[in-house]
């Protein structure tokens, strides 16, 4: 009794000091003990605290079972009966000498079982990968190991962390394991007979998501994120633009390889063509709707006997890849019993770096890579550095609902549905036993088409008021995109309108083709300050998963836009000017779109594709600068402790400065430019144009007016060594309602006589309303 009280004392202290240790490591934003160390706050999923459960099942000398996921079928599946003389059973019921890990941790522990979750296993086998990011999964790993010296500290539980929406999650588990009447686990399993780390770690996601059948059909997005905490990106390979143009093959090469070397995890699979069978296999032997891991990728150069049957080249593009059923399918060139390994000997094969680890991995040429796979799924991780912040990416998040109008019940948010047909129900990523790895089903890509495009097709269009047009998709094929069309024409179609109830509070309106309703979504902004950035924008929706036993399992088609506003804007977005990104829409966990953003301000605006659809989700943005993400909420800006003793604003308006002309005489050296815009006590300034004169301002400002009388003036300046010199003003009067009036103005005083005979001008364009709330 001495020594276990004693333990006991041991263990609650050492559970303080590893909390109060993380705290500090938080704060100061390094590892307590080493990287795999979780700073992060953690929330216990369901409430179960492991350090708790397991002192109480130490004091009472049990082995834990979980009551909140039974050893009992309704834990396996919810639609179909579990196999016939299966059991639950513990590690040490199956083996003498049970480990968590044996000789480590490594991509050749894993083998599917009999789930369809090939998406997850795959997932896991990258993860395998990185210590770094297995030791977040799996957290204090070595305490959790078995002790052979020490069987009375066995509690027969287990910890996992998952991230979920912006936070992680850590998911106990007993060791209890699903067993075939033969005595094998029935799921996932390590090629070693008494290794369970990766059998707990899908029975705790199992958990995480309701049960063992909600893993069926997926993608490797999905798990990527879950494990890391990271950023998937789906890439769409097109096999006869890769194959025309080497150079696109090398640049795609490149940043699979520069992800690689950065520690991203990659998939990829071949998506099943319409009419072909997931799990289909090519005469290659490789399998469509199949995910694989991408293990390495390596560019080696060849030996002298290996060159003689390559035509000279000096070099290869390789990659390695594994399956995760174990099994080596690939059968060309590089496959187990190829020709091309024939040509070398051990020490040549070290000596490129291209060694066969396990029977589940094979080599790909890249080039034969880009011929079969159609998608690839990179998942970055966001480091950050508090030294050198420059050098790494910066995180910016925010979380937001899309959700009716605040006294709204669900039926009314309900009218904002269209009448006639119902959209067609989203795939989920995919049954059977791959759903490899895409992500979820595009909506047919049909967006509005950009703002200039509806202005100049407005005569002719008059059938509808949503174009199909909009962006391509990056490698995608024509006919895909047609099929893709098709479903949502059938889908979608909307008949009769519609309802005439639009609540401006509401924050569910539905992508940019429901214009009427599309500006009521949640808007965040942020700056760009440099003269570009590039920007990873990720939108994530609360996971569904875990309600496919209730048949509400279905994720939303979900995507954002990305609107250029006006740069001094503080309040939301009345009226949609310019469109500078927007994303496809997938009814996929996660849509990400990578774009540079030249400098301004811009409003990010998630969106369902359809108005009314309810849920939760997280914005993050990455990028190298700061970018100020922030909500925004209110339809008019606040006025400060001053102007509240000023008249009320009776006019807005809002001033496109184009650019300007002719601000340098002919034949001399053009001005470092920069202009200046002036309304009542307001003033904006745009960045220096360097020679230029002729300089593409494109600057948006708005502007809420007490005196709708005074002009707006427009200057131009010279950048000088010692003082700036005034080259011209223009000066301009708007009307009380105009909507996109064009001005053509010359400059006027400062140094505009000595332009020459043509002068300067500038071109700007105004709207303006007496409703504050029209622009």
């Amino acid at each position: 009794m001495d020594q276990q009280q004693a333990f006991r004392v041991e263990e609650e202290m050492g559970f303080a000091i590893t909390q109060t240790a993380g705290w500090l490591a938080g704060w100061l934003g390094v590892s307590p003990c080493d990287p795999s160390s979780m700073p992060e706050r953690v929330q216990d999923f369901q409430g179960q605290s492991y350090h708790k459960l397991r002192l109480a099942c130490l004091r009472r000398g049990v082995l834990f079972k979980d009551p909140l996921f039974p050893a009992a079928p309704q834990s396996l599946f919810y639609k179909r009966e579990p196999p016939g003389g299966h059991t639950w059973k513990r590690p040490r019921e199956l083996c003498k000498d049970p480990r968590l890990f044996v000789d480590g941790l490594s991509t050749r522990d894993l083998h599917q079982g009999s789930l369809g979750n090939c998406w997850m296993v795959a997932a896991t086998s990258c993860l395998a990968s990185e210590p770094t990011l297995w030791k977040k999964v799996i957290p204090d790993h070595r305490h959790q190991e078995w002790n052979p010296k020490r069987p009375d500290l066995y509690a027969g539980l287990f910890r996992f962390r998952f991230w979920r929406l912006g936070g992680w999650t850590e998911v106990v588990v007993d060791d209890r394991l699903p067993v075939s009447q033969e005595g094998a686990l029935l799921f996932c399993r390590s090629a070693t007979p008494r290794e369970f780390w990766s059998a707990l770690l899908e029975k705790a996601y199992a958990k995480l998501n309701g049960c063992y059948e909600a893993l069926e059909g997926g993608n490797t997005a999905e798990a990527l994120i879950d494990f890391t905490g990271g950023v998937s990106e789906t890439l769409t390979l097109d096999a006869d633009a890769l194959h025309r143009h080497a150079d696109q093959q090398r640049a795609l090469f490149h940043t699979l390889s520069r992800a690689h070397d950065r520690r991203a995890l990659i998939t990829c699979f071949i998506r099943p063509a319409e009419g072909e069978t997931v799990e289909s296999v090519l005469d290659c032997g490789l399998v469509r709707g199949h995910a694989y891991g991408v293990t390495g990728v390596r560019k080696v150069w060849k030996g002298d006997q290996l060159q003689r049957g390559h035509s000279g080249m000096s070099r290869l593009l390789m990659v390695r890849m594994r399956n995760p059923w174990g099994t080596t399918d690939w059968t060309g060139p590089w496959s187990q019993r190829s020709q091309e390994w024939q040509q070398l000997n051990r020490p040549e094969r070290e000596k490129m770096g291209i060694q066969v680890r396990d029977v589940g991995e094979f080599w790909m040429e890249f080039g034969d890579f880009c011929l079969y796979f159609t998608n690839v799924v990179v998942c970055r991780l966001a480091e950050t550095a508090r030294l050198w912040p420059g050098s790494h990416w910066r995180e910016e998040s925010c979380f937001g609902e899309w959700a009716p109008a605040p006294g709204a019940s669900l039926d009314q948010a309900a009218l904002l549905q269209p009448r006639g047909r119902t959209p067609a129900p989203g795939m989920g990523g995919g049954g059977g036993g791959g759903g490899g790895g895409g992500g979820g089903r595009r909506r047919g890509d049909r967006k509005e088409p950009r703002l200039s495009q509806r202005r100049r097709a407005v005569a002719g269009r008059g059938r509808r008021a949503g174009g199909r047009g909009g962006k391509e998709k990056a490698g995608g094929s024509n006919e895909e995109e047609e099929q893709g069309r098709g479903r949502e024409e059938e889908g979608l179609e909307v008949e009769g309108g519609w309802e005439a109830c639009v609540d401006k509070r509401s924050r569910c309106g539905g992508c940019i083709n429901h214009m009427e309703t599309f500006l009521h979504n949640p808007q965040f902004l942020l700056d760009v300050r440099g003269r570009e950035e590039e920007v990873l924008i990720c939108l994530q929706q609360e996971d569904r998963r875990s309600r496919r036993r209730d048949g509400r399992g279905e994720n939303l088609p979900i995507g954002f836009e990305v609107l250029k506003v006006e740069v001094n804007r503080s309040c939301r977005v009345q009226r949609v000017a310019e469109q500078a990104a927007s994303s496809v829409y997938m009814d996929s966990r996660s849509v990400t779109l990578r774009r540079t953003l030249g400098a301004g301000r811009y409003a990010v605006l998630p969106t369902t594709f359809l108005p009314g659809a309810r849920g939760r989700f997280l914005l993050r943005v990455f990028s190298h600068a700061r970018l100020h993400l922030r909500e925004l909420n209110e339809d008019l800006p606040s006025p400060s402790a001053f102007q509240c003793c000023l008249p009320e604003p009776c006019l807005v308006t809002t001033v496109h400065l184009r650019r300007a002309a002719s601000l340098s005489p002919t034949k001399q050296t053009a001005p470092d430019v920069y202009a200046v815009v002036r309304c009542e006590d307001r003033v904006v300034r745009t960045h220096v144009h360097e020679q230029n004169g002729s300089p593409e301002f494109n600057l948006r400002t708005i502007f809420y007016r007490r005196q709708p009388r005074t002009h707006i003036s427009v200057e131009l300046w010279s950048r000088g060594l010692l003082l700036d010199t005034l080259l011209g003003t223009a000066s301009l009067q708007t009307a009380n309602s105009e909507r996109g009036r064009s001005h053509v103005i010359d400059l006027r005083g400062g140094q505009s006589r000595r332009l020459g005979s043509q002068g300067g001008c500038v071109y700007v364009e105004t709207s303006s309303s007496e409703c504050l709330t029209d622009l």
